[in-house]
């Protein structure tokens, strides 16, 4: 058996909110009327509240080429990374040689080599950990994520799933192209860390399953140009998602001798309001049952693979489930891949 021991997590440095980055978009998007008016619907109606970044809003709307992208990623990913985990030692009263694996998650920025090598330093962290770092999951890197973890959890040795997520560092201020809008309008920064063991806690992740919906390869992703990566999103995501999740999720309960109905609590990747009620209506749920998805898109945005696990801490530090409820967990990323995990709730 394999538990969630603790899930901590950190916004990035510089928060501002809806009306704050919608003026800034202003401001970056003014010889653009068009784009500028499709960002301030976007805003308006995305249900977040609040988004924090690596750098100030002046910063980034003028950020250029991969050089100084990289140089904030690793000063402040990495910082950002050591207090996470930190922060996941200090709440299971761990040491920080008794973290035998270390997986961090992360689609900002292609550094070679990975953050969690200066972490690991910082941190005190043993030298011979297992180092997973992961990039092309995307978004879907949280809830994968833990899936590894659970794959690689053996007696009382302790595994970290980690997340650093500095969205914004995608950011193309010379691209004012439909998936640059979106991802302006939506994605934030932020970073988390998880704790897994066979020791109890308050989950326990019983199922994992994953699956990659045929021919939507092209749908989600980065083109990359000669000045970086540049943000992909197709408009056809949604019904896409919607196509596919429901049987997955369906299927994967039948498995197990489930129904939907037998699950009491659900957490869904908050990529997107649009998406987060369609899959409320599809499965008959009411807001109490995935509230953490919503409260963590409101204030956050959407954080990529961070997004999940600041959704999962909040559930856990909640606590409205009882003993033996189940818990569906929905990853959503690249490929389009879906990862679904089941817990079951304990003390």
């Amino acid at each position: 058996m394999t538990f969630v021991n603790a899930v901590v997590t950190e916004s990035a440095p510089y928060s501002y909110s809806t009306e704050e980055i919608t003026r800034a978009a202003g401001q970056w998007l003014a010889d653009f009327p068009v784009e500028r008016a499709l960002f301030e619907r976007l805003a308006s109606s995305t249900r977040i509240e609040r988004r924090s970044f690596a750098v100030p809003l002046d910063e980034l709307i003028t950020l250029q080429g991969s050089r100084e992208r990289a140089k904030i990623f690793n000063e402040v990913g990495a910082a950002m990374l050591s207090r996470v985990i930190r922060g996941g030692l200090d709440a299971c009263s761990l040491q920080p040689t008794d973290v035998r694996t270390l997986l961090m998650t992360s689609c900002s920025v292609p550094s070679i080599p990975s953050i969690d090598t200066r972490a690991i330093a910082q941190v005190g962290l043993s030298p011979s950990v297992l180092r997973v770092p992961i990039f092309q999951y995307g978004c879907a890197g949280g809830a994968i994520g833990l899936s590894l973890a659970r794959g690689l959890s053996k007696g009382d040795e302790s595994v970290m799933l980690t997340s650093v997520e500095l969205c914004s560092l995608v950011h193309q201020p010379s691209d004012q192209q439909g998936g640059t809008i979106v991802g302006a309008a939506i994605f934030g920064d932020g970073a988390a860390a998880a704790v897994l063991s066979e020791r109890p806690g308050p989950l326990e992740l019983i199922a994992c399953q994953s699956f990659l919906i045929p021919g939507t390869g092209s749908l989600m992703g980065y083109d990359i140009h000669d000045d970086g990566a540049h943000l992909h999103l197709d408009r056809e995501i949604p019904q896409a998602l919607l196509q596919a999740a429901p049987r997955l999720i369906s299927d994967f309960l039948s498995s197990l001798n489930l129904r939907s109905g037998d699950v009491g609590w659900w957490i869904f990747h908050p990529g997107g309001a649009k998406i987060l009620s369609s899959l409320e209506d599809t499965f008959g749920l009411s807001r109490e049952q995935t509230t953490w998805s919503w409260d963590s898109l409101r204030d956050n945005g959407n954080m990529s693979s961070a997004s999940i696990l600041f959704a999962l801490k909040a559930f856990i530090d909640e606590r409205l489930y009882s003993r033996n409820d189940l818990m569906i967990m929905l990853g959503v990323g690249p490929g389009l891949t879906l990862q679904v995990n089941l817990f079951r709730c304990h003390a």
